[in-house]
């Protein structure tokens, strides 16, 4: 055990210097979430659905909750990481999306169309296994003006770099009251069911919760200039998995012991 003390400490260490010249450089902080809970969303504006329909945002608020992402589907980074957590996290509640909630994704590239809406509507159904969800999930796009309403009164900072040719944007999503009205920010890429549960909870009965922290963790490109806190996140990754691993072979080594004096 001393040794696997040794692989954690130095994984620490190197996740310390690491993070310190991640975070060095440009302030990407004006790209956090800025809550607005409360809010009512604009549920007249017009989409466009994976069947290529004009549709207003209101359809999908009918007596229900709403969990709603905006993310983009060509994005290389945390949107697809967020989306299939999601995807997994609902699927182990005892709630039906359709049912009991809907989940709506607006897409903040206009460059992604019915055909992309359609695909990543098949691909994040199949992890959320629960019959009959494909009247709970939406996916939905449309020209900037549009996206734009929706993000500004999210509170949902967003900016393309075309070097990159990708977004930058907070990572997280929202769950709305039938209203229309911000109940709750979840913020980061893994949501727990018992946390959405209670999230969904609350906005079936109009609460409001106020967001207690702002967690800046950006979904962006990898590049240099760019990727600081991806690589931020990606050393926390590893350090938990570590961290994981060290405490499987701890309580494999406890139970070998047990055994042997036993």
């Amino acid at each position: 055990m001393s040794a696997a003390s040794a692989v954690l400490a130095l994984a620490l260490l190197a996740l310390s210097g690491w993070t310190r010249n991640a975070l060095a450089g440009e302030d990407f902080s004006e790209l956090a979430f800025r809550p607005h809970p409360g809010a009512r969303l604009p549920l007249a504006s017009e989409f466009v659905d994976n069947q290529g329909s004009v549709v207003p945002l209101g359809r999908f608020f009918v007596g229900k909750p709403v969990v709603l992402v905006l993310d983009y589907l060509r994005c290389k980074t945390l949107c697809g990481l967020t989306l299939e957590n999601l995807a997994a996290g609902l699927g182990a509640l005892p709630l039906d999306a359709g049912r009991d909630f809907n989940v709506v994704v607006i897409s903040i590239d206009p460059r992604d169309n019915p055909a992309d809406l359609a695909a990543a509507k098949t691909k994040y159904l199949g992890i959320y296994h629960h019959a009959a969800a494909d009247d709970g999930w939406h996916f939905l796009t449309g020209p900037r003006p549009m996206v734009q309403r929706v993000t500004d009164t999210v509170g949902f900072p967003y900016r393309y770099e075309p070097a990159l040719d990708q977004y930058i944007h907070p990572a997280g999503f929202i769950v709305a009251a039938p209203d229309g009205s911000l109940s709750r920010y979840l913020l980061g890429v893994n949501p727990q069911p018992t946390e959405l549960e209670s999230a969904l909870n609350d906005a079936a009965h109009g609460k409001t919760v106020g967001l207690v922290t702002r967690l800046l963790l950006l979904c962006h490109g990898d590049a240099p200039q760019l990727g600081r806190y991806s690589l931020a996140v990606e050393g926390a990754f590893v350090v938990a998995n570590l961290v994981a691993m060290i405490g499987g072979i701890a309580a494999f080594v406890a139970i070998r012991r047990r055994r042997r004096h036993g």
